[in-house]
């Protein structure tokens, strides 16, 4: 897909649709549309005078220009009040608009940039219209025999003042960057297990670091005896697929010093082994493997981003399936990091795996640790399908994610950690067991995780609620959603701003 920034007059320009925001209440015509207007011979300035243009948040209205513009047709989408209007809301304007361009099979579009711009600012304007256009064009092909005739966007062009071109260009660019990442993460976990296997997932990941210039590494069966990984490894024996180990090094400093260090849960199947699934609804299981997506989308956008800054990535994987020769309930395994853990439920196996990708990410030198998992249903029970569940043993690191999630606007709700929580984690028979039962499942799970952090600075995103949709919404259709790619591309942007500054 084509995108472009440019100054100009909209007349001057020939695409299938050009798109206008206008806000509620708004009765005059926007400045951008007043020498159209003449080449129209008024119509557009009657249709305001009548109060025939709707600003009412995402209210859409086509206005056929009959060949007397480039410009085929005339959307005016609705912002709602001006004094309200938010970068959010104006990136899910942008994605209801291409939405109702699609439905018309409009592929070539300008969005015009007029009062957004003066509200938020051209970069910002820029950034929320370009990033919603872009997730809401996002399709998964799928597998069919004969592929679907469906529209999506081919060009499109962002048409602003001259003065702000610089800021628009820069605001397109890093949208672009950040929703292409974001819609790698959604291929990934829209791909079914057979299709992609640990194997497959590592190749992947090779080729994303690769394309940026990252070291990548993949560790095999062999290489996980050695190191001890028995949490890896104990997860992994159920299934006739071999597990791997993916660690990333992206280097943008000389040094190699306060590393970011990511850790994907990527179970690319998940049955429950022994403690098996109930059958309904375990086709999603496809999708466990969402952390690892979100880390790997978070690199597609950081390597084409370029921040200085140093970043880790582990990404641990494997099926989880039952079998003569799968953990068992009652198993007692050791991780990377000597610690022993009894298996309770063969189902809360991704905390076992992360176990081993964070031991894995400090050996590489991680100063700073975050983890993605699709860990727990109870963060669905607990935050619903909107809000990622965030723990936490530093205030600083919490504050740095959750004001990074501000930014890109992806809800982030921390949980408690109190030393109670951890009392449900003990073992009698070994230093900790998988599972702190039904009480408060994701706080127990994630200081789990937590416990291999060992003194280093490290959080926590739950995102089992929120790397699925089961039903489409302006900016994604249903299935992987790539949560929290924007936020970990964000952090790293921010990071490396910060440290300039220094």
């Amino acid at each position: 897909m084509k995108i472009e920034v440019k100054s100009g007059k909209l007349q001057d320009f020939s695409a299938q649709c050009a798109i206008v925001g206008i806000f509620e209440g708004q009765t005059v015509l926007p400045v951008s549309l007043k020498e159209a207007d003449e080449k129209m011979g008024g119509a557009l300035s009657a249709l305001f005078v009548d109060g025939e243009i709707n600003g009412k948040q995402k209210s859409v209205q086509f206005i056929h220009t009959f060949g007397k513009l480039g410009i085929r047709r005339i959307m005016t989408i609705g912002l709602g009040k001006k004094d309200e209007l938010t970068f959010e809301d104006l990136r899910e304007v942008a994605a209801r608009a291409v939405k109702e361009a699609l439905k018309a099979q409009v592929t070539r579009i300008v969005f015009v940039l007029d009062g957004e711009a003066q509200m938020l600012g051209a970069y910002d304007a820029t950034h929320a219209i370009v990033e919603g256009a872009l997730l809401a064009n996002y399709r998964f092909p799928g597998y069919h025999k004969e592929a679907e005739d469906r529209p999506s966007l081919e060009e499109m062009t962002v048409l602003c003042p001259e003065e702000n071109i610089d800021d628009a260009k820069e605001g397109a660019y890093i949208a672009e960057a950040l929703a292409r990442g974001t819609n790698l993460a959604r291929d990934l976990v829209n791909m079914p297990g057979n299709y992609l296997t640990p194997t497959v997932l590592a190749e992947k990941a090779k080729e994303i670091a690769e394309r940026h210039g990252m070291e990548v590494e993949i560790l095999d069966k062999a290489d996980m005896e050695v190191y001890g990984m028995g949490g890896l490894l104990g997860v992994s024996q159920g299934s006739v697929e071999p597990p791997k180990l993916i660690a990333i090094k992206y280097r943008g400093t000389e040094k190699w010093e306060n590393v970011l260090g990511l850790v994907g849960k990527g179970i690319t199947f998940d049955s429950g082994g022994i403690s098996l699934k109930p059958g309904q609804g375990m086709e999603e299981m496809k999708g466990d493997m969402g952390g690892a997506a979100s880390v790997l989308g978070a690199l597609e956008a950081i390597g084409t981003l370029k921040p200085a800054i140093n970043i880790a990535a582990v990404i641990p994987t494997t099926e989880n399936m039952p079998s003569g020769s799968a953990l068992k309930p009652g198993d007692v395994i050791t991780t990377m990091s000597g610690k022993t853990v009894e298996i309770l439920n063969t189902d809360a196996e991704g905390r076992l795996i992360l176990a081993d990708g964070m031991s894995y990410a400090r050996k590489m030198g991680a100063d700073y640790l975050i983890d993605l998992a699709t860990l727990t249903g109870a963060a669905l029970i607990a935050l619903g399908t909107c809000t990622t569940a965030a723990l936490t043993n530093d205030e600083a690191l919490m504050e740095e994610v959750m004001e990074a999630a501000g930014e890109a606007g992806e809800r982030l709700w921390r949980l408690p950690g109190y030393k109670p929580y951890k009392e449900q984690i003990k073992s009698e028979i070994a230093d900790l067991k998988n599972t702190g039962g039904r009480n408060a499942g994701t706080i127990t799970a994630g200081l789990f995780v937590g416990e291999f952090a060992e003194d280093t600075p490290w959080v926590h995103l739950d995102i089992a609620g929120t790397a699925w949709a089961d039903k489409a919404s302006d900016l994604s259709p249903a299935g992987g959603t790539g949560a929290m790619v924007r936020t970990l591309a964000i952090l790293a942007l921010r990071r490396a701003e910060s440290a300039k500054s220094q």
